[in-house]
C-alpha cells in the first residue's frame, strides 16, 4: 500500500487550518461535511486548499453530509432534499478535485425485505443523473455500510447501476458493531465493487472511532486480506482526533512500510 492510497479524516471547515499539517506530513484529507452545513462552507476557499494539495501531488476524498440524507426514502420530500444535498456535494467534490465521494445509504437499523426493495427501487431512479455528473468530473460515488448486516443490498444496487463510477465503501468499524457475516466473507463478496474503506476501531457496542488497534476490530485479518487483494481499495483513517490518527498511522506503518 502506497501513501497515495491513504487518506485521513479532516472536517471540511478545518481544512484551511489543517492544510500546512497535511502538506508537511504529505497526508491526504477525506474532507468530511458533517459539522458545518454545506451552505455555510466557502467552496472557493476549500477549492484553493485542494489546488495546493494537488500541486504537491496529493488528492482528496469527500464525505458528503449524512443528516436527513436518504436516497431510498419512500417519502418524496426526503428524496428531494437528499437530491439537493447530493447535487451540492458533487459541486464541492468538483472544487476539491475529489477522486471519490462517500455517501451514507440512509437505511435505518433493521429492515425487512419489503423495505429494502423500496429503498433499492428508489435508489435506482435517484443516482443516474448524479452519476453522469460524477463521470464528467471523474469522481467515484461510494455507498457506505452503516447498520447493514451484510453487503448484499449494496451489491444489488451497484450491480444494477452498472457503472465504474459507483461502488462500495466498507466501514470496518460499522461492520464490527452491526455486521452478521464474517469479515472475510464480506470482503470477498464485496471485492469486485469495493472502492474505498474507512478504518477505525471500537469494542463492538458503539461507534467510538478509536485508533486502529485500540478496540476489538480484527485488523490483522483485514491487513492480510489487503496484501493479497487483486485491486486493493483506497482507505481513510476515520479517527476524529489527531492523537488517535497518529496512533493509527503507526500501526499501519508496521504492516505497510511504504506509508510515511
Amino acid at each position: 500500500m502506497m501513501t497515495s492510497s491513504l487518506y485521513v479524516h479532516i472536517p471540511a471547515h478545518l481544512l484551511p487550518a489543517r492544510l500546512p499539517f497535511l502538506l508537511n506530513r504529505r497526508l491526504q484529507p477525506e474532507v468530511a461535511c458533517q459539522e458545518v452545513a454545506l451552505d455555510r462552507l466557502d467552496f472557493i476557499h476549500l477549492g484553493g486548499c485542494a489546488d495546493q494539495l494537488q500541486e504537491h501531488g496529493l488528492s482528496t476524498t469527500l464525505h458528503a453530509p449524512f443528516s436527513n440524507f436518504n436516497p431510498g426514502s419512500s417519502k418524496s420530500r426526503i428524496r428531494n432534499l437528499s437530491m439537493k444535498t447530493a447535487e451540492k456535494s458533487l459541486l464541492l467534490a468538483e472544487k476539491l478535485h475529489a477522486r471519490r465521494i462517500v455517501f451514507h445509504p440512509g437505511l435505518a437499523y433493521g429492515n425487512d425485505e419489503k423495505k429494502l426493495n423500496v429503498w433499492l427501487e428508489n435508489n435506482l431512479t435517484f443516482w443516474p443523473e448524479l452519476l453522469r455528473h460524477a463521470v464528467e468530473i471523474n469522481c467515484t460515488i461510494c455507498i457506505e455500510n452503516i447498520y447493514a448486516t451484510s453487503p448484499d443490498i449494496f451489491i444489488r444496487l451497484i450491480s444494477l447501476l452498472d457503472s465504474t463510477h459507483f461502488g462500495h465503501v466498507f466501514d470496518i468499524g460499522h461492520w464490527n458493531i452491526f455486521g452478521e457475516v464474517p469479515l472475510l466473507d464480506w470482503l470477498d463478496k464485496a471485492a469486485p465493487y469495493l472502492k474505498h474503506m474507512h478504518l477505525h476501531d471500537n469494542h463492538g457496542e458503539r461507534d467510538e472511532h478509536l485508533a486502529v488497534g485500540q478496540g476489538g476490530v480484527p485488523f490483522s485479518i483485514l491487513f492480510e486480506w489487503l496484501k493479497t487483494a487483486e485491486a486493493p481499495p483506497t482507505m481513510t483513517l476515520e479517527n476524529h482526533s489527531l492523537p488517535d490518527m497518529e496512533l493509527s498511522l503507526k500501526v499501519l506503518q508496521k504492516h505497510f512500510l511504504e506509508i510515511t
